[in-house]
């Protein structure tokens, strides 16, 4: 007998058999004649697991988690109905009958109109290894049934293609069983594809079913793809291109854009961004209201030996017919992945639809030129974000000719390995292209490439036999002798992993805040602080003849180690302001020199033998005496402000009511005042519970500027924020100055708060008219700097 299929839902039944599906929970209701009853029955049905989701007069409406077997199913069948399969099984009881009169069960059952889909389904119920060496077997046993009824219940013209998958959930799968899966031809969909592809459907509602399909139909046949067009060939250089009209819909099944968002496979072709929903939206109403695109669609086929049936030559251009590949993801597309799947939003049926697209085809395009193309078109028409060109030229220039280029691509390359191996303390924490910044996911790609690049990490560019002599890449200390891109990349990641967890491992809490207030180290700056500190250290390493680019990556870390343990105590034990110490020096990459001298200055505190000559000349920069002095100046500049700040606002709003501190003072000043107020059970008046810095504010407030400009503009000409500055360096000294543990001010600095004293005094106390066209004050250098 032939084998034969059980029943398939569609249309409406479809839509009905979606609902259940879809939810979480499995609902029933249960009914009696009295209130006591139906507490009895509530208590007999909670016993059972079930919990109360509505309670009416004589009925309740119970509910109850989905045991996590069929909750698997349940999820994949309905990622395959929201993805437009129009036909599918309605539960769990689906059966084909086998040839041999035996029924055999199948989890999930889709058909659309090109492709059978088949998924089994297996899970675990914590997440741990699991062999699916039974579920293969299950497999191979019924495929040739499946097969047979597919093609027996619809017919074979067009072939519809079989495809049969295995669906995990909380299954770490075994090598062994995904290199017979593979074998077998059966992908594995994981739960992290589950959510990628559910998430891409609501962006590109039912057109991600080709995406879905290209995935794990990759390089398969499938004889309902197959598409002939009128078309023109030509050739520019060695690349054959084809210029026809097509219909959207069918470009759409054969279309691939490679979308930047992380699933559970690598592809090193990645390089697209994310489209955009809001703008897919319009586009499918411009459609709607008759609306065309003039310019062409541009994809690359992926393909040898197309068959283009010729009609005429016109020298290296002819007119004929070609034969489109009937293949899920063969045409990547290039430029105009808005304006295609646009189709997707519009209200049109694709079986009535008549309107056609322009498409310029190139014909296997190498990825290098495929990329180089995208930026090219992409430049021009709308700025490429840093980090997408960075992940381009990652895959684009790892082996390229010139020496920069292949830097470029080694450097961005490793940091998406460190974001993608499992033993890095960066795992995940990388923004690449359409993803979302929060305090944990707060590093880019862009900071982190240009911190390896810039403190020569992986190697430097220079000429060779002088001027006009050629470039070449020579090996940094995380570098190799020898020139294989794949080897340094490999000892690089190595070394950069081992060497961020000394402080991952040595202060979890801390690296796990990221960005979030109290965090510093696992930042962008923080970790380019950790790239200067770390070129230092090798620095110092390499002083007794040590070659580190030599070494082993595990054995560059162990000799770090040591050295690197004494910043990692000093976090351990930090307070909340030394690490906004850090946090507040800036995001200049002068400030990153002075957080890494600091660090350096650290390790040097607690290891006299740490004797970098800048590392010394920044501590002789210190000046203690000098601190202690700048302790008291600013101590007495803070006690003038007060007197005449106070003075000055009464003067101006009187007293009665306390007018001057309403009308004088801001509102967010005047409200954390009375906070510590009300801490203080109210021992001082609200105004002594001001702070220098909020001195500031007040002489910035509304038209507070003129009451004070005659005595406190230092700085001569310019926005009044900026003549007046000077109150919040002085308050940034002040966080050194009155924390002895922050260590001494430099000398600039205890001079710039000694002039400031000076003309406190002079202006603010003593009364002294400031000329307004004269700069007083000049703001001190920067700083040593570890660069």
């Amino acid at each position: 007998m032939a084998a034969t299929l059980g029943m398939l839902v569609s249309d409406d039944e479809l839509r009905v058999a979606s609902v259940t599906r879809a939810k979480k929970v499995d609902e029933k209701t249960v009914s009696a004649g009295s209130a006591a009853a139906l507490d009895m029955k509530l208590a007999a049905e909670e016993a059972d697991g079930w919990k109360l989701a509505k309670r009416n007069k004589r009925s309740l409406r119970l509910e109850r988690a989905k045991p996590i077997d069929r909750q698997l199913e349940d999820d994949v069948w309905t990622l395959l109905y929201r993805m437009g399969f129009k036909a599918l099984n309605p539960d769990r009881n689906f059966y084909i009958v086998a040839k041999d009169g035996s029924r055999r069960q199948l989890d999930v059952f889709a058909k659309d109109d090109e492709t059978v889909f088949v998924v089994e389904c297996t899970h675990a119920q914590d997440n741990a290894a699991k062999s699916v060496k039974q579920l293969l077997d299950k497999i191979a046993a019924l495929r040739e049934d499946v097969v047979t009824a597919v093609h027996s219940t619809f017919g074979k013209d067009p072939k519809l293609k079989v495809k049969i998958a295995v669906a995990t959930r909380n299954v770490d799968v075994r090598g062994a069983d995904r290199e017979r899966a593979a074998a077998a031809g059966v992908p594995i969909i994981t739960d992290a594809d589950v959510a990628y592809f559910y998430k891409l459907t609501s962006i590109l509602k039912s057109a991600a079913r080709y995406q879905f399909l290209s995935r794990y139909l990759k390089g398969e046949k499938v004889e309902g793809l197959r598409t002939r067009v009128p078309a023109t060939r030509g050739r520019v250089g060695n690349t054959t291109f084809y210029s026809f009209l097509m219909s959207p819909h069918d470009l759409l099944r054969i279309a691939y854009i490679s979308h930047m968002g992380a699933t559970s496979n690598e592809d090193l072709e990645t390089y697209q961004r994310m489209v955009k929903p809001t703008r897919l939206k319009s586009i499918g109403a411009y459609l709607d209201r008759g609306g065309t695109f003039p310019t062409n669609i541009v994809v690359n086929i992926k393909l040898d030996g197309l068959n283009f049936n010729f009609q005429e030559t016109f020298g290296e251009t002819a007119t004929g017919t070609l034969d489109l590949p009937g293949q899920y993801g063969s045409a990547w597309v290039i430029d105009g992945q808005h304006r295609l799947y646009g189709y997707a939003y519009a209200g049109r049926d694709a079986d009535e639809d008549r309107s056609v697209v322009s498409v310029l085809a190139y014909q296997n395009l190498p990825v290098r030129q495929e990329i180089e193309m995208f930026v090219d078109i992409n430049t021009q028409q709308v700025k490429v974000q840093r980090n997408l060109v960075n992940e381009i030229i990652s895959s684009l220039n790892i082996d390229d000719d010139d020496p920069r280029k292949r830097l470029d691509a080694m450097c961005a390359r490793i940091v998406l390995k460190l974001d993608e191996e499992k033993s890095s303390p960066v795992r995940d924490r990388i923004l690449t292209v359409g993803q979302q910044k929060d305090n944990f996911q707060c590093l880019t790609l862009t900071s982190l490439a240009d911190g390896i690049e810039g403190n020569s990490l992986l190697g430097s560019v220079h000429k060779s036999g002088g001027k006009k002599g050629s470039l070449r890449l020579v090996p940094g200390p995380l570098g190799t002798l020898s020139d294989d891109s794949v080897a340094m990349m490999k000892k690089a990641t190595s070394a950069l992993a081992g060497y961020f967890a000394i402080f991952a491992d040595g202060v979890p809490d801390h690296w796990a805040l990221g960005d979030a207030k109290g965090g510093y180290l696992c930042t962008n700056l923080g970790l380019r602080a950790l790239l200067v500190l770390l070129r230092k250290l090798i620095v110092f390493i390499e002083r007794d003849g040590t070659r580190v680019v030599s070494l082993e990556a595990d054995d560059i870390v162990e000799l770090l180690r040591p050295l690197a343990q004494h910043v990692v105590d000093y976090f351990h034990d930090a307070s909340p302001s030394d690490i906004a110490r850090f946090r507040n020096r800036g995001s200049s990459l002068a400030s990153v020199d002075q957080n890494a001298l600091q660090m350096m200055a650290i390790i040097r505190t607690a290891d006299p033998s740490f004797d970098l000559p800048e590392v010394k000349r920044y501590l002789e920069n210190q000046d203690a005496e000098g601190t202690r002095q700048a302790r008291i100046m600013i101590d007495e500049i803070n006690q003038i402000l007060f007197d005449d700040v106070l003075t000055t606002l009464k003067a101006k709003f009187g007293e009665e009511k306390d007018a001057w501190w309403l009308s004088g003072v801001p509102k967010a000043i005047r409200i954390e005042a009375d906070k510590n107020y009300n801490n203080d059970n109210g021992e001082h008046e609200r105004w002594r519970y001001l702070y220098l810095i909020d001195y500031l504010g007040i002489v910035l407030h509304d038209n507070n500027w003129e009451l004070f400009k005659d005595r406190y503009n230092f700085y001569g000409k310019g926005a009044k924020a900026t003549l007046v500055r000077w109150i919040g360096k002085v308050n940034k000294a002040r966080t050194v100055t009155h924390h002895a543990e922050k260590g001494p001010l430099s000398k600039d600095k205890v001079e710039y708060v000694r002039r400031v004293h000076e003309l406190v005094k002079r202006h603010i106390l003593e009364g002294e008219p400031v000329d307004g066209r004269k700069q007083m004050l000049f703001d001190e250098p920067s700083g040593e700097s570890a660069s």
